[in-house]
């Protein structure tokens, strides 16, 4: 834990922001502030203020600004007495930020915070909001931004899902672009995990489309103008961080195409943290808009690469992708409402968790010991574990109370159970881009995107776009040896969406405006989820 000056100072100012941990990426030296700027020496924090949206003076530190008021808190401008916390857990799986709103005689403005898996995204997002950019201006630049600079997790190759809640209409969204699988894609084309073709992993990736449909709800700066924030990392290059160059170890010894290998391990040898490259045909992807890559070009790219490498996927599935916006399945736990996507995400696990843990009364002024990791573990099991029932069915059960005491029954309090079905899919953690944005229109954004497993399929087509490996997300006979059991609800379909790991999360007071507002975004898989679990037990500063 590190704290700023401001930190230090909160019992003596009307206002706090801490910063907990921080990325565990190497700084790539460079952003649009100043191109030279050593990024290792910036602040950890940044003192919140809200003014209006656009306000030029939306960065300024000076204390000269703050006022006190007793009006209403429901108002539009009412100032807000503001507690923002950011969180890095898991070595990055799992990262957080928290609002406290009070009532109060000494109440503050907040201008917004950002938190994401990479400085320099951070970085971009913070300047779109100092530039008038809404929340989900914001988020969309730095997933755009993490696409690039981690493109062994995330990209327009990829897909995702967003949430954005709105403080001032208690309403919240989810966007949801995470890939289908091809129309004539059978599974009786599937095998062995280990031995399946490169080519039939890939899925319709759904990013571009999916950021671009929540601009057009939400967004405030043009679509060019967010987009163009992200090219310019790609295009004047970057400085590899530790993840990616590990990341590229690890992939160094398969077998793998020659333009990846042009690409990330040149003359034989993998790059190294610190390592400069560009993105310069991946710019070009970003500039080139919406319809060259979903009807153009780039989708012949995508089509052809991927056919090249045994798979199926057509332009006409690329162009037939459509987003859905949803509500969020909600479950009450205390005070807060627990905010997570609907099926085929996992999100509804927490919810079922956190109900099993009710009866067990866990809660904030627990201590989380080695006895409360077990209690998690064996809810994770539990919450999933129903293979026979319908999708429908399995919602209901898990965010059923009755069911939650049901399942409580189950678990052994001093013995690990085996797991079942769907659990499988939560035991390998997955990677993916994370971005958390609070900004002055009082909107809360959580972002989760993500190629499926390390650089995806491991395809890279012409223009640089590196290809999901979505179809690893199904389930299908024997498709790893030590299979036991098969999901009937996640099995392989046309155009299917499968079940999916990420799990952006949103927690609001469940009863009035005031009080603390927790928004997650997650990898999935059972390390991330039980983070989730246990920020949310504890989820009052």
């Amino acid at each position: 834990m590190d704290g700023s000056t401001e930190t230090q100072l909160n019992r003596k100012l009307p206002f706090s922001y801490n910063s907990f941990a921080g990325s565990p990426q190497l700084a790539d030296g460079s952003s649009d502030f100043d191109k030279n700027r050593d990024l290792s020496h910036l602040p950890k924090n940044i003192p919140l203020k809200q003014l209006a949206s656009g306000s030029p003076n939306l960065f300024d530190r000076s204390l000269s600004s703050f006022k006190e008021t007793d009006e209403d808190i429901s108002s539009q401008d009412t100032l807000m007495h503001v507690y923002a916390v950011s969180i890095t857990f898991a070595i990055g799986v799992t990262i957080a930020l928290i609002l406290c709103i009070n009532l109060g005689g000494s109440l503050v403005f907040v201008n917004g915070a950002v938190v994401s898996d990479h400085e320099r995204c951070t970085l971009l997002s913070q300047r779109v909001l100092h530039d008038g950019g809404s929340s989900v201006d914001a988020a969309i630049t730095a997933a755009l931004c993490l696409g690039v600079v981690h493109p062994h997790v995330s990209g327009v190759g990829g897909g995702g899902v967003m949430l954005v809640h709105d403080i001032q209409k208690n309403e919240t969204r989810v966007i949801s672009f995470q890939g289908t699988a091809p129309t004539t894609l059978k599974e009786e084309m599937l095998q062995n995990v280990l031995e399946l073709k490169a080519g039939l992993q890939v899925g319709v990736p759904g990013l571009l489309r999916g950021l671009h449909h929540a601009h057009s709800l939400y967004g405030s700066l043009s679509w060019e103008d967010v987009v163009a924030r992200a090219a310019a990392v790609a295009k004047e290059g970057f400085n590899v961080s530790l993840g990616l160059a590990e990341a590229i170890s690890k992939v160094k010894g398969e077998q793998l195409s020659q333009r990846f290998r042009d690409m990330f391990l040149p003359d034989g040898h993998a790059l190294l943290p610190g390592s400069y490259l560009k993105m310069s045909s991946l710019a070009r992807v970003l500039e080139a808009g919406l319809s060259n890559f979903y009807d153009g070009i780039f989708s012949q790219e995508i089509e052809d690469e991927v056919q090249a490498n045994g798979g199926v996927l057509s332009r006409a599935d690329i162009s037939d992708y459509s987003v859905q916006v949803e509500q969020p399945v909600e479950g009450l736990y205390d005070e807060f409402v627990i905010q997570v996507p609907p099926p085929p995400s996992t999100g509804a696990a927490l919810i079922s968790a956190l109900n099993i843990l009710d009866y067990l009364h866990f809660n904030g002024n627990n201590n989380i010991d080695n006895q409360t990791h077990h209690w998690v573990a064996e809810v994770l099991k539990g919450g999933l574990g129903e293979p026979k029932s319908s999708v429908t069915e399995l919602l209901f059960n898990v965010l059923s109370k009755t069911q939650a005491e049901v399942l409580r029954q189950r678990i052994n309090s001093s013995h690990t159970s085996p797991a079942d079905s769907i659990v499988h899919s939560l035991q390998t953690e997955r990677m993916a881009g994370k971005v958390v944005v609070m900004g002055p229109d009082d909107l809360i954004v959580s972002v989760a995107s993500s190629l499926g497993t390390l650089f995806g399929s491991r395809i890279i087509t012409q223009s640089g776009v590196v290809l999901n490996s979505l179809i690893l997300n199904f389930s299908w006979p024997n498709k790893t040896r030590s299979q036991l059991l098969t999901s009937q609800k996640n099995r392989v379909q046309p155009g299917k969406r499968p079940l999916s790991p990420l799990m952006p999360t949103i927690v609001v007071p469940a009863w009035h405006k005031c009080g603390s507002y927790v928004a997650l975004s997650s990898a999935g898989g059972q390390q991330s989820l039980s983070v989730i679990i246990q920020r949310t037990m504890t989820a009052s500063p």
